[in-house]
């Protein structure tokens, strides 16, 4: 095998098995789901590994064997990179999650809202059984303001992180969470006519 084609040949081993491996372990674990594409990344490294392995005893069918390491370790590299940005989002939307979940009390909240507000990074936590994706939308693109759902079940510490994303809006855009909301259903209907 020539040094170009092993240089090649090992980014794409090890670039796809570290994507495999992050993939799998966050898969189940941050977003539980199991999709058809992260089992078919893994029997085709399977199946790579396997013709490696065959490369080192088999020297009539090299060149056919590192005809088909490219082309399995490629797929399985190209399903993994499908695949990471859904699972990488779900990652970071868990540990923001997690982060807000762990302050107890509305005096941490608002200290945590005023270094959001600081930085840049105000989150926004709808609650009730359906999830309102015009008002993220509208707050995502109009005020750069994150939201997350929560479910049915209300939770006091984040409804004060609410209140003060209320009052920010109110102050800095002068409209309510509520105004927003109604625009953004306006905006749905527009939208489906």
């Amino acid at each position: 095998m020539k040094p170009k084609t092993k240089y090649i040949l090992s980014i794409l081993v090890i670039s796809g098995f570290a994507l495999l491996y992050y993939n799998h372990n966050n898969e189940l674990t941050e977003t539980s789901f199991d999709s058809t594409e992260l089992k078919y990344a893994k029997r085709f490294f399977g199946i790579g590994i396997l013709c490696l392995v065959l490369y080192f005893f088999n020297k009539k069918l090299k060149n056919l064997l590192t005809k088909i390491m490219f082309g399995v370790f490629g797929i399985s590299l190209a399903l993994n990179l499908y695949i990471f940005p859904r699972i990488y989002e779900s990652v970071r939307i868990n540990k923001i999650y997690y982060e807000y979940s762990e302050i107890e009390t509305c005096e941490e909240m608002e200290k945590r809202f005023a270094t959001d507000l600081k930085n840049g990074e105000i989150k926004y936590f709808q609650f009730g059984i359906g999830y309102n994706v015009g008002l993220e939308k509208t707050l995502k693109e109009q005020y750069n303001i994150e939201t997350f759902g929560m479910g049915c079940t209300i939770q006091s510490e984040k409804e004060c992180y609410n209140k003060l994303v209320n009052e920010y809006l109110k102050k800095d855009f002068n409209k309510s969470i509520s105004d927003i909301e109604k625009e953004s259903d306006l905006y749905k209907l527009i939208e489906n006519n």
